[in-house]
């Protein structure tokens, strides 16, 4: 945890040294430019090791010890994850008219091999980043939230509606970026795969948000919600300065597309609450896979099945 805070302070003290140019020699200069070129990674690994440490600190024992298969595999899980939404923004979401995407990377390292170095560690540490953001919340009592009453069978046969419901809106809201395109289509791509998925997965028997709602637990929605806003303002702050960064165009916002924070329209930070509830649910049926093969998935841990969000 200590260690996380120290590596946090070391990356944003030497990425603002080289944003208001204080250079202290051609060496600490080359190191500054470095950071800022990179920070965004550099800080959210520093910002995952202070959350090990803080669950860690928390739960008495290593986290890392604990479920290293499961972190590990989620990482390597969120690259293909967010090539999905990149994959949608770049090719059906351009917008019309002025030929724009909905989100742009602008200053990418010309050798491909420091680009595919920089979106292993970048977009492998966004779905961790959230998942483990939303551990601590759970952890210091947010899965209390809600009744946490398990449902009898003849109760369960009785809300099927609410699953339906929401699985057919996944059905008309998931091809809308394919079929209609422009960056108008963010609502769709952040809620129509959650949609989609989390009925599935509650039909499977692994944990949904569906699921916590019928059984009237809010704790892992709530947390989730929470950690995609935490995580939405971190990713906004640390991009902000870096030489490598990700910019916005979502004209159908208006004049409200003027008010931003940092380089996202403020409207806009309601998708990251939304991206960390649909990335888990994607997350969740990914596991119906490779549950073999990460902590936690065995039929006598309720904490994973109930509590976790990773």
């Amino acid at each position: 945890m200590v260690v996380g805070v120290l590596l946090l302070v070391v990356v944003q003290g030497l990425h603002f040294a080289h944003v208001l140019g204080v250079g202290g020699g051609s060496v600490l200069e080359r190191i500054e430019e470095f950071i800022r070129a990179n920070v965004t990674p550099l800080a959210w690994c520093a910002y995952l090791v202070f959350l090990a440490g803080l669950l860690s600190f928390l739960d008495g024992v290593s986290y890392l010890g604990r479920y290293r298969n499961r972190l590990a595999t989620c990482w390597l899980w969120s690259v293909p994850a967010w090539c999905y939404f990149d994959w949608m923004n770049f090719y059906y979401m351009r917008d019309p008219v002025t030929g724009l995407r909905a989100w742009e990377y602008v200053n990418l390292p010309e050798d491909f091999v420091a680009r595919l170095v920089g979106y292993l560690v970048a977009f492998g540490a966004i779905a961790p980043g959230m998942f483990l953001t939303a551990e601590v919340l759970q952890r210091m009592g947010m899965w209390r939230v809600g009744k946490h009453k398990t449902q009898n069978a003849k109760h369960k046969t009785q809300n099927w509606v609410l699953p339906v419901c929401v699985f057919v809106l996944g059905l008309v809201l998931a091809p809308i970026p394919i079929v209609v395109g422009g960056p108008s289509s963010n609502l769709a791509i952040w809620v129509g795969t959650w949609a989609l998925l989390d009925p599935i997965n509650l039909m499977m028997g692994r944990p949904s948000i569906l699921g916590d709602w019928l059984e009237l637990r809010f704790g892992r929605f709530l947390s989730l919600f929470a950690a995609g806003l935490i995580c939405g303002f971190l990713w906004e702050f640390w991009n902000y300065w870096s030489f490598t960064k990700w910019i916005y165009h979502l004209p159908f916002l208006g004049r409200l597309e003027g008010y931003r924070y940092f380089e996202m329209p403020v409207l806009g930070l309601i998708g990251f609450p939304a991206f960390a509830l649909e990335t888990w649910a994607m997350w969740q049926t990914t596991l119906l896979v490779l549950s073999w093969f990460v902590e936690g998935e065995g039929e006598g841990d309720r904490t994973v099945k109930v509590h976790a969000c990773v």
